[in-house]
């Protein structure tokens, strides 16, 4: 625990940390102002406190993973990791702190995107026509009836469960490339690749059907439970008829990934490139 909350205080510590959390509020306010002008003459209050979710978890969680990269390269690029190994805790305990740490980032920036996209929609963008009175409604077609409360739930809990898969992978690509530079290029690429791996295996699945199984169609999990446009998709397009194959995919390469880590990051020689 001590080791975590040592991780924490410096993850706070770095401007860069702040920076991000501003640039996520500045997305959020540019989103809601587009919400603003596109819900101006069909307002509808239910579709847009469920897109607060959805906003919170995209932008947050791509500057989560920026951060448990730089949180996991810069200890080889500065050489601090000599340091970390001499402290008499294994290297797993600290590979786990920081994986933790990952996640609590999720969950902070998850939260505050949240609150502050609601402030700002209520107070700002559309005038108290949106509240918390609201969670209780049923959303009209498209939603399985659905409340928004529930939507909202279902909805973290999927991102959620889609992050473990991302923490993952960028915790790979940060051990076996230990160059600062080097891991975020490759998690940015691997974010920013991974429609277009996805288009292709629309196509590629009409040949072959095992062509559906990679680790980037993992994604297809939550928009899976997103809503009846996106379920449709994913049957028809990506050949998925039900979540049982994207569980399994989201859990096996999860651990996978975090497995190979530990074994590499154990065996590596600290020795600074």
């Amino acid at each position: 625990m001590k080791l975590l909350f040592n991780e924490f205080i410096k993850d706070y510590k770095k401007k860069t940390t702040w920076i991000y959390m501003l640039i996520m509020f500045a997305i959020i306010a540019a989103y809601g102002y587009f919400q603003k002008s596109y819900f101006k003459e069909n307002f509808d209050p239910l579709k847009i406190m469920i897109s607060i979710t959805t906003i919170a978890a995209a932008v947050g969680g791509v500057f989560t993973l920026i951060m448990l990269a730089n949180n996991l390269s810069q200890e080889y690029s500065k050489g601090t990791v000599k340091f970390l190994y001499t402290r008499p805790k294994s290297r797993s305990a600290i590979l786990t702190a920081k994986i933790a740490l990952g996640f609590i980032n999720y969950i902070i920036f998850f939260v505050l995107g949240i609150a502050f996209d609601f402030s700002i929609k209520y107070y700002v963008f559309f005038n108290k026509k949106i509240g918390l009175n609201q969670l209780n409604k049923t959303l009209e077609e498209g939603y399985f009836g659905r409340t928004v409360a529930k939507q909202l739930i279902i909805t973290s809990l999927t991102e959620l469960a889609t992050m473990i898969f991302f923490i993952a992978m960028v915790v790979l690509l940060c051990v076996v490339f230990k160059t600062q530079i080097l891991s975020l290029v490759l998690v940015m690429v691997s974010l920013l690749g991974m429609s277009i791996i996805q288009a292709i295996t629309g196509w590629a699945v009409t040949k072959w059907s095992w062509a559906k199984y990679h680790m980037f169609d993992v994604p297809l999990f939550s928009s899976y439970y997103e809503n009846e446009a996106s379920r449709k998709v994913v049957r028809e397009i990506f050949k998925f008829d039900n979540a049982n194959a994207l569980i399994t995919m989201l859990v096996a390469y999860s651990a996978v990934f975090f497995v190979i880590s530990y074994i590499i990051n154990a065996r590596r020689d600290i020795t600074i490139d």
